[in-house]
């Protein structure tokens, strides 16, 4: 019976080749069944290795192919609270970074600092988030761990790189980065609002004329004070234009005046908040020898003479300084005098002032 049943079977016209067609699609099924669990086993624990579980799964769907075989693409550096990149092997890959916000040292802040950039060059590290598509900075009250000096806000920023980024990828990356940037909170106990998607935004790019204006607004601030005529009659402006700029801490003038074959340089100045100890430091020489009995240079050296006053600003006691350079000294301490008064008057909001003398350096 059972010999009959194989014969006829193997005799058949077309049930052998489909019994075997069906056996072949069971084992394919099969077969892909298991690499597709096995590659979702190793896209979660690339997922898990690469950004230390602060990356949901949730947050990178849609992003990542599912039809490939994630692998790490970055690791955490020194400086990073963390660094997710993970990604196929030839379709998108994300990365998304946390860094502290760390303010830049400062170089100094004598007038010349001041004029220019008083601050440190910052690290290449600090200033990748403009290069990103999404990024957000937050604000960590309880102070960041593990950081040499007191930190309160870090910064996160994600980027789509392969086939999948587009315009309209921003979005998705910005919800990455905010369920990275709340895991970070949580877990450095940061207290403050948690991080919304509405608070990620694309990097701000440079704008030429933004910066044209704000440094023509600085300058307006520190130099709007000075006239020419302050110095005297004929007195006139040089042609060249002031090199001023206004900080949330300082506010510094470099210009000058001209009458006939004579030019005077101009400096002012002044420092209030955390500030005020640096400046009283930069200028200590100075400050010590305030109506020192000494006489300007001679032979036809160029001479420096600054006037110093201290008054009470709506930021807290602040320090102010003008200063002329001339070759020739005559007459520049009661352009001193002058000069420093209508610089104070122009010092709106400040009361309390008190002069404290003038030195020839």
């Amino acid at each position: 019976m059972t010999g009959s049943a194989w014969a006829r079977f193997r005799e058949h016209r077309w049930l052998p080749q489909a019994t075997v067609a069906v056996l072949a699609a069971a084992v394919i099924a099969g077969f892909v069944l298991v690499r597709a669990e096995r590659r979702e086993w190793n896209n979660e624990d690339a997922l898990a290795r690469a950004c230390g579980g602060v990356l949901p799964r949730e947050a990178v769907r849609g992003l990542l192919p599912d039809d490939e075989w994630w692998r790490v693409r970055a690791a955490p550096g020194p400086r990073d609270l963390t660094d997710c990149g993970v990604g196929g092997e030839e379709g998108a890959a994300l990365r998304v970074t946390a860094v502290p916000v760390l303010d830049a040292p400062l170089k100094g802040v004598r007038v010349e600092d001041l004029t220019g950039d008083p601050y440190e060059r910052a690290p290449g590290w600090s200033e990748e988030y403009e290069r990103a598509d999404a990024q957000t900075v937050v604000a960590c009250p309880a102070g960041l761990p593990g950081v040499p000096r007191p930190v309160t806000s870090f910064r996160v920023h994600g980027t789509l790189s392969g086939d999948e980024a587009g315009a309209d990828t921003v979005d998705e990356v910005g919800l990455a980065v905010a369920a990275v940037a709340n895991r970070l909170r949580e877990r450095y106990g940061c207290g403050g609002a948690p991080v919304r998607p509405a608070d990620v935004r694309p990097a701000p790019r440079p704008d030429d004329e933004a910066e044209d204006a704000a440094g023509k607004k600085g300058e307006a601030e520190a130099c709007g004070w000075f006239r020419p005529a302050y110095l005297g009659a004929g007195w006139r402006p040089t042609g060249q234009p002031a090199d001023g700029a206004a900080h949330a801490w300082a506010r510094a003038c470099w210009t000058g005046a001209l009458k006939g074959a004579r030019t005077v340089g101009v400096t002012s100045a002044s420092w209030w908040g955390e500030v005020l100890p640096e400046a009283r430091t930069a200028y200590g020489r100075e400050l010590a020898a305030l109506d020192a009995a000494a006489a300007p240079p001679k032979n036809g050296r160029t001479a420096t003479l600054a006037a110093w006053a201290e008054s009470r600003c709506a930021g807290g006691p602040a320090l102010h300084r003008v200063s002329l350079t001339a070759k020739e000294p005559a007459g520049l301490p009661a352009q001193a005098d002058a000069l420093l008064r209508r610089y104070l008057d122009a010092a709106h909001g400040c009361r309390d002032t008190r002069i404290l003398g003038k030195v020839w350096s």
